[in-house]
């Protein structure tokens, strides 16, 4: 049998599964961020800065192209993705599935590197962060 991780995810919390046997589920590693339920101004400690446009009258305020919260999101899916690529090296996982809600499912794909990124097999779009890996386990295939 081969060994078989399942990584339930969202922006907040995460679970990563190994399956036991076609049956059970064995939570090995919960992972938390709470960075990510935050608010933008608690993230913080300052304001944004301000420029001046020579050729126009007042400032703008200088904002960052990603928001914070976004940030947050992408810097858990690396913490996920780095545990999974431990786990990868040292022989413990052959095949990946992942569960998880857009957009944090878009930020595991972003994050996750070429080589790990083939033992994906199959990626399932819900938030199961808060079920049980009994409930869990009936999302996924009879056989793994």
């Amino acid at each position: 049998m081969k060994k078989i991780w399942i990584v339930v995810a969202n922006s907040t919390y995460s679970h990563i599964y190994r399956a036991e046997n076609n049956q059970k589920l064995v939570e090995i590693k919960y992972l938390e961020h709470l960075e990510s339920h935050m608010r933008a101004r608690e993230l913080v400690s300052d304001s944004q800065g301000r420029s001046t446009n020579v050729n126009l009258y007042g400032s703008d305020t200088m904002e960052d192209k990603t928001s914070l919260k976004d940030k947050e999101s992408m810097h858990f899916a690396d913490q996920i993705i780095t545990f999974l690529e431990e786990g990868c090296k040292n022989g413990e996982c052959e095949r990946i599935y992942i569960i998880s809600k857009a957009p944090f499912l878009g930020n595991l794909r972003a994050a996750l590197p070429p080589l790990l990124a083939k033992l994906v097999h199959a990626e399932i779009s819900k938030d199961l962060t808060q079920l049980t890996a009994d409930q869990v386990r009936e999302y996924l295939p009879p056989v793994l």
